[in-house]
C-alpha cells in the first residue's frame, strides 16, 4: 500500500462523512448523480455505505419514509458493486454489518408505515428483520481477516464494540415489538384447533406448528417430547432465525391437545411407570398454569370442569396410582393461637412417607417390635445406633408416617452383593444438588458413568399397624422427593409419643444398573431377600430381640 494511499484514504473517508452530514442536515438528494465525485474503489463504497446507514438509523424517525427509501435502495445498489473476493473475505465483517444496518433500517420502515397490517406484512417484517439478524450474527462470527491492512479508519466511521451493542440492542427492541403482533395473529387458529381436539377429537399437531412456524413463534410439543413420541414432518426454525416467545395461553392450548391425544383411542402407545410419572407431572404443571392465566378463552374454555374430564380422559386410558409424599395437617390456618396475640398460627406441613408405600425389592415385618420401648424417642434411639455402628451416620432421613408411627431412609449407597466392603468415599453417591439438597434425579444421571452396579436405599417404618405396599414401583423421581422433603432427625413432637403396638416393616430399593448409560431400575427380581440385604449391610440386629 502506497505512502499517499495511507495518507489520502483516512481524508476522503472523512470527507464523505462531512458530505453526509451536510447533505442530510440539508434534506439534499443522496444518489450516484449526486454522490461526491472521488475515484471509488471497494474500500470508500464500504465506508460510505456505513456511514450512510448508520446515521439513517440514528436519524430515521426524522426522515420522509420515501427519503429513507431512497438511501435504503442506493446504498443496497452500492454494496452489490463490492464483488472483489479477497475484499470481501478480508472485510467480512463491516460487510455483514453493512446489510444488517441495511435491513434493520428496512425493517423499521415497514414497521413505522403500517397502517393496516396482514399477517403477508407481517411476515414481511419478520423476514426482513431475520435478514438484519442474520448478518449481524455472520458480522460477530466472521470480523473479516485485517493482515497488513491498515484498519484505523473504522474509528473514523465509528465501526467499534458500541455500534455492535446498539445494533443487537435494535433488533431485540424490534422484536419485543413484534412478539405480541405474531401471537395475537395466530391466536384465532389455535382456537379453532382447540375446538377440533375438545368436540370432534381431532389433533392437528402440524396446524399447530405450521401456524407457529409462521413467526417462528417457539412452540415445543414439550409433553409429547418428554414421553418420546416422534412427530416426523415438523421441521424446527433455521438456527439464524429469530425465536419469537409463544405466549402461554397458545402453549396451554397445545398441551391441552397433546394431553387429549394421549388419553384417546388413536394413541396406542404402552407406557411405563416412569413415562406414567412423567404425563401426570405434566398434567399437574398443565393445572397450575392454567389457574394462572387471565386470557379469557383458558378461562372458560379450560375451566375447572373441562380439566376434571380431561383427567379422567387419562386416567382411564393410564390408570395410575400417585403417590403424594406432602400432606398439611390444617387447610388454611391451625385454629390456634398459641402465644396469645390474637393472631392465628400459621398452617403446618408434615413430611409424610407415602401409604401405601411404593412397590419395594424386597421387605420383611416385625410384628410387637421392641415391647419395652413404649416411646417412638426409644426406639429411634435404638435404631439409629444400629445403623450409625454400620456407616449410616449422616445418612439418615427421618418422617412421620399415617399409622401412628415414623419412617426412617437411608440414602442411596452402592454396595456389592457378596458383601464385601466398598471403601467410603465411593459408597455414598454424591448427588448434592442446589441448596444443599439432595437430587435423585442427578444422582441417576451421575450413576450413567457407572458399569454394571448395584445401588440401595433402606426404608425401615414404625407403625401401630403392618403397613401395605402399593404396586407402583419406586422411581427416581419419587426417591428425590422423598428426600427432598424429610428431616434430618425425628421430629420433637414424635419422640415422646407413646406407641405400645409396634410394628416394625422394612423395605429395601434395589437399584440394578446393567451397563454404561443404562438406566439404573428397580430389581424386582427377589434374588435377595430382605434379610440378606440386611446381613450384607451389617445391619442384622434389627431384628435381634
Amino acid at each position: 500500500m502506497s505512502f499517499w494511499f495511507q495518507i489520502l484514504f483516512p481524508m476522503k473517508v472523512a470527507l464523505l462523512l462531512c458530505v453526509f452530514l451536510f447533505t442530510f442536515s440539508f434534506g439534499l438528494k443522496l444518489n450516484a448523480q449526486t454522490s461526491l465525485r472521488i475515484d471509488k474503489n471497494d474500500t470508500i463504497t464500504l465506508a460510505q455505505a456505513y456511514i450512510n446507514l448508520s446515521l439513517t438509523q440514528l436519524y430515521l424517525d426524522e426522515l420522509r419514509g420515501g427519503r429513507i427509501q431512497k438511501i435504503l435502495s442506493y446504498e443496497e445498489s452500492e454494496l452489490k458493486t463490492i464483488m472483489d473476493k479477497k475484499f470481501i473475505r478480508r472485510n467480512a465483517g463491516l460487510l455483514n454489518f453493512a446489510h444488517a444496518l441495511l435491513f434493520l433500517n428496512r425493517t423499521k420502515l415497514l414497521y413505522r408505515e403500517r397502517t393496516d397490517v396482514d399477517r403477508e406484512g407481517m411476515v414481511e417484517w419478520k423476514n426482513t428483520l431475520d435478514k438484519a439478524n442474520e448478518h449481524y450474527e455472520n458480522a460477530i462470527r466472521k470480523p473479516g481477516i485485517f493482515r497488513r491492512m491498515d484498519t484505523s479508519w473504522h474509528g473514523l466511521i465509528n465501526y467499534n464494540e458500541a455500534s455492535k451493542s446498539e445494533l443487537a440492542k435494535a433488533i431485540a427492541e424490534l422484536r419485543l415489538q413484534f412478539t405480541p403482533l405474531f401471537n395475537n395473529d395466530i391466536y384465532p387458529e389455535f382456537q379453532k384447533l382447540f375446538y377440533d381436539a375438545k368436540r370432534s377429537n381431532t389433533y392437528n399437531f402440524l396446524g399447530l406448528w405450521s401456524n407457529a412456524a409462521t413467526y417462528n413463534l417457539s412452540l415445543e410439543f414439550s409433553i409429547l417430547n418428554d414421553l418420546n413420541f416422534k412427530l416426523s414432518s415438523i421441521v424446527r426454525p433455521s438456527s439464524r432465525d429469530i425465536i419469537y416467545q409463544l405466549d402461554m395461553r397458545h402453549d396451554l392450548i397445545s398441551r391441552y391437545i397433546q394431553l387429549k391425544y394421549i388419553a384417546s383411542e388413536r394413541n396406542t402407545r404402552t407406557l411405563n411407570n416412569h413415562d406414567l410419572e412423567l404425563l401426570y407431572g405434566n398434567y399437574d404443571n398443565f393445572v397450575d398454569d392454567v389457574k394462572k392465566e387471565r386470557d379469557v378463552f383458558i378461562q372458560k374454555e379450560l375451566n375447572s370442569e373441562v380439566r376434571e374430564a380431561l383427567y379422567r380422559e387419562l386416567k382411564k386410558k393410564y390408570p395410575y396410582q400417585r403417590l403424594h409424599l406432602l400432606y398439611s395437617i390444617d387447610s388454611l390456618h391451625t385454629g390456634r393461637d398459641t402465644d396469645a396475640d390474637g393472631i392465628y398460627d400459621k398452617s403446618i406441613t408434615h413430611y409424610f412417607f407415602p401409604n401405601p408405600a411404593p412397590m419395594a425389592s424386597a421387605d420383611h415385618a416385625v410384628t410387637n417390635y421392641k415391647s419395652g420401648m413404649t416411646t417412638l424417642g426409644d426406639v429411634n434411639g435404638h435404631m439409629g445406633g444400629i445403623l450409625k455402628t454400620a456407616g449410616y451416620e449422616g445418612q439418615m432421613h427421618y418422617y412421620y408416617h399415617e399409622l401412628n408411627g415414623f419412617a426412617l431412609t437411608t440414602s442411596l449407597e452402592k454396595f456389592n452383593t457378596d458383601g464385601s466392603k466398598i471403601e467410603s468415599d465411593e459408597r455414598w453417591i454424591d448427588g448434592l444438588g442446589s441448596n444443599d439438597k439432595f437430587s435423585y434425579y442427578e444422582i441417576f444421571k451421575s450413576l450413567f458413568f457407572e458399569i454394571a452396579s448395584e445401588f440401595r436405599m433402606f426404608a425401615f417404618i414404625i407403625s401401630s399397624k403392618r403397613i401395605s405396599m402399593g404396586s407402583t414401583p419406586l422411581t427416581a423421581g419419587l426417591a428425590e422427593e422423598l428426600l427432598k422433603n424429610s428431616y434430618p432427625t425425628l421430629p420433637e413432637d414424635l419422640k415422646t409419643q407413646i406407641v405400645r403396638d409396634k410394628n416394625l416393616t422394612i423395605l429395601v430399593y434395589h437399584f440394578h444398573q446393567n451397563d454404561i448409560g443404562e438406566v439404573p431400575e428397580l430389581n424386582l427380581s427377589r434374588d435377595l431377600s430382605a434379610l440378606e440385604h440386611l446381613r450384607i449391610a451389617s445391619l442384622e440386629d434389627f431384628i435381634v430381640d
